[in-house]
């Protein structure tokens, strides 16, 4: 059967035949394609408004997150859990876009040397980042991660953070006048490590707390159960122990209570500086120590990290709050240093801090 040539008629033979044209042709339906797929995302709420519980960074993390990109953290760890379920039971929740919509750029992405950072917010007390970015190698023998020792040296950078955080609310990250205005003051005297950390804690922290909002919200109240009669009293315990952390501390600054007599001083990671008030705080047990009293220092250590190092930071923390005392005229011989049988008060803020009391 003869062939009829199709002449002034687009076909496959013409297409398949002609370079030009068929690229020409792959390229416009590649461009209808996209058009079709993305546009349609700048106009979704899930895309584009950011998860209900969300809060813009604080000048603090911005700063932070500015050295993880310098350092190329991202090349190693991705932000991003994928909705498979071998990654959301290492990780946690799956990641939405709605958690990104602030980042800029972004750090989604599969290539991961290390894991994936994206839910890492909380996980670890600060004691434990600042130990495995000062070594790696205390806190994980096996990890291949490089450490990042001069973090701990270097200060942020104050005179620029008003700037950058004025860039990012242009492409939309809601800081408000204030915010950027207090930023060089947020940041003054803040170490690299310390921004670094501070970023490190906010990751997926708005994600996991939305999805808890909504687990709770969806299961119904248990049925009351029936009143038990009440236990017998237990020994009191150490109040030492069960205090709460004042909010500076838990905000990982130095800081200072009373607690039932005892005088307790929290400090920031990686620091020994003793919060202001520390003499104020200090001065019923000025009074017994004059009394006839004694007092009695003792100081906490994280579980995590290297031991001996904490130990030693532990140990100049004391020595701080000694030399607070000593300052306020008592003498070495009226105030003792003590290791507590137990010097591990688990993470976070009880884990960096010094008991002063009277004996």
């Amino acid at each position: 059967m003869a062939n009829h040539p199709t002449s002034g008629r687009l076909s496959h033979e013409k297409v398949e035949t002609n370079s030009f044209l068929l690229i020409v042709l792959v390229l416009l339906v590649v461009a209808f394609g996209g058009l079709v797929e993305i546009v349609p995302l700048f106009f979704q709420k899930t895309t584009t408004q950011p998860l209900e519980n969300m809060k813009p960074p604080t000048a603090l993390q911005v700063a932070g997150r500015d050295i993880y990109l310098r350092e190329g953290c991202y090349n190693c760890h991705s932000q991003m859990v994928r909705p498979f379920r071998a990654e959301t039971l290492r990780y946690g929740p799956y990641s939405v876009a709605g958690e990104s919509v602030w980042d800029h750029p972004f750090q989604w992405g599969s290539k991961r040397t290390g894991p994936d950072l994206a839910r890492v917010g909380g996980r670890y007390s600060d004691e434990w980042h600042y130990q495995h970015l000062y070594n790696p190698r205390d806190v994980v023998p096996e990890s291949n991660m490089p450490a990042y020792p001069w973090l701990a040296k270097n200060t942020v950078n104050e005179n620029t953070i008003s700037a950058h955080m004025t860039a990012l609310r242009r492409v939309g990250v809601p800081f408000t006048d204030e915010a950027i205005a207090g930023a060089p003051e947020a940041v003054k005297g803040k170490t690299e490590m310390e921004a670094v950390i501070a970023y490190l804690q906010s990751l997926g922290l708005a994600r996991t707390g939305q999805l808890s909002s909504v687990q709770s919200a969806a299961q119904p109240a248990p049925a009351a159960a029936p009143a038990a009669p009440a236990p017998a009293a237990a020994p009191q315990a150490d109040a030492s122990a069960v205090a709460p952390v004042p909010a500076a501390a838990a905000a990982d600054e130095a800081a200072v209570q009373v607690e039932n007599g005892v005088v307790q001083f929290f400090f920031a990671t990686g620091k020994k500086d003793v919060a202001q008030g520390g003499t104020e705080a200090l001065a019923d047990v000025i009074a017994g120590v004059k009394a006839g009293k004694k007092a009695v220092i003792t100081g906490y250590t994280d579980a995590t990290g290297n031991a001996a190092q904490n130990e030693e930071l532990a140990k100049e923390r004391a020595f701080a709050v000694r030399d607070l005392l000593l300052s306020a005229g008592l003498t070495e011989d009226q105030v003792s240093l003590q290791k507590p049988a137990d010097n591990n008060a688990g993470a976070g803020g009880q884990a960096r801090r010094v008991d002063v009391a009277l004996q």
